[in-house]
């Protein structure tokens, strides 16, 4: 059986357009004067891999031009944003750009579908999209499967990830857990059991088998994995835990004194977490 190819991404959606019902005037846009896609997905931009593309245009130039479309005097961005990016970056005060005219369907379809066949999504961008095309456009399942030509049951699994601890949903744009660890944790009782089960799933590198086996066995083994006999630490640790998207535990004595332990387990991780508690 052949494959469905998934719906149209913006370029495509741009080719099929008649000249009669597509601008296409190339010229150089202020820079102050272009905003990112409100219907980009894709919310995180590595400033490392932008700072190489800055470096490589200032090498070579501009050889492809962004996509834009117009509102009320404002360039809002097709295609493109990390070459944006990289032109700031570089302090340009105009980039070379292709402005199109589009529906708003066309874009935010076009743009979901143009990141997900690029792989430029993690799965929680991918869920996010696909929830904001269906309330925008009143879309069910079924019908936004269809536009999208992804299989029903995939993007249900999509959506699924939203109804997460935010604490896992950051987890799994961060890589440190895969969307197939975090699925059987939706099956659990509430976020503290989801929580719990997720700080184990790190602290021990839990495989996606051995994860499924922890949950279906997680109310059998509960006892072992919370503190029964001292309820408000745990709340506590659960609190912080939530807040800094990282295990952490609270130690303390009779007497008063203790400590709180922040676990991390890169230095990029430390690094966010170090300018969450000085709010830099």
């Amino acid at each position: 059986m052949k494959r469905k190819v998934l719906g149209k991404g913006i370029e495509a959606i741009i080719s099929n357009r008649s000249p009669e019902t597509s601008e296409k005037i190339l010229s150089d846009i202020n820079i102050e004067d272009i905003y990112p896609n409100p219907f980009q997905p894709r919310k995180d931009f590595n400033p490392v891999k932008i700072k190489e593309l800055a470096n490589s245009i200032k090498e070579a130039g501009m050889i492809q031009p962004i996509v834009v479309y117009r509102k009320e005097d404002k360039y809002y961005l097709l295609v493109g944003e990390r070459r944006w990016r990289a032109a700031q970056y570089l302090k340009w005060s105009t980039i070379p750009g292709l402005v199109k005219d589009l529906t708003i369907d066309e874009i935010m379809l076009g743009t979901l579908v143009e990141n997900i066949q690029r792989e430029n999504l993690n799965a929680i961008e991918i869920a996010e999209g696909i929830d904001l095309l269906m309330k925008k456009n009143d879309f069910n399942q079924e019908s936004a499967s269809e536009k999208l030509g992804m299989n029903r049951v995939t993007l249900t699994n999509y959506l699924r990830l939203l109804k997460l601890p935010e604490a896992i949903k950051k987890g799994i744009v961060t890589g440190d857990l895969s969307p197939g660890h975090a699925r059987p944790l939706l099956s659990l009782n509430g976020q503290d059991d989801m929580m719990q089960a997720f700080l184990k799933i790190l602290d021990q590198k839990l495989s996606v088998r051995q994860t499924e086996a922890l949950v279906k066995a997680f109310y059998k083994t509960k006892s072992k994995l919370t503190r029964v006999e001292d309820p408000d630490q745990q709340k506590i640790e659960n609190k912080l835990t939530r807040f800094f998207s990282t295990k952490v535990k609270l130690i303390y004595s009779k007497s008063g004194k203790g400590k709180i332990e922040i676990h991390f387990n890169k230095l990029d991780e430390f690094e966010r977490i170090y300018k969450l508690i000085f709010k830099e």
